[in-house]
């Protein structure tokens, strides 16, 4: 158990892992989750800094959404504009690999998708 309210989570189960591995495993995925670690970010704001296309943005993030790996917040203002502010969940993620082992851990400020039924 870490503090900032991080939790360690060991991620061992064959499904949990393989789903964990797959999000991971996206370029696009894991620059997005680095750019909005520490500041909470639009999806414009994450565009403009990573240079990935705003349609990719918005489809990562909706998958992020999904998968409970990030935390949204914001408003609709009077105009109707949705100003939404994107932060992760997560501080860092470490695959171990050795003779007898294959796990995943992972430090989050909250649950994921893939962390349930894992233990601390």
């Amino acid at each position: 158990m870490s503090t900032d309210g991080l939790r360690e989570i060991v991620i061992d189960q064959d499904e949990q892992k393989q789903k964990a591995l797959e999000v991971f495993s996206d370029n696009y995925t894991r620059i997005i989750l680095s750019t909005m670690m520490e500041t909470p970010k639009s999806a414009l704001q994450i565009s403009g800094e990573t240079k990935i296309p705003l349609t990719t943005v918005y489809r990562k993030i909706h998958h992020l959404l999904e998968e409970n790996l990030i935390r949204i917040s914001g408003h609709i203002a009077e105009n109707g504009k949705k100003n939404f502010l994107y932060k992760s969940k997560l501080k860092s993620f470490h695959v171990t690999f050795s003779k007898d082992r294959f796990a995943i851990l992972v430090n989050t400020s909250g649950t994921c998708n893939f962390c349930l039924n894992s233990h601390v």
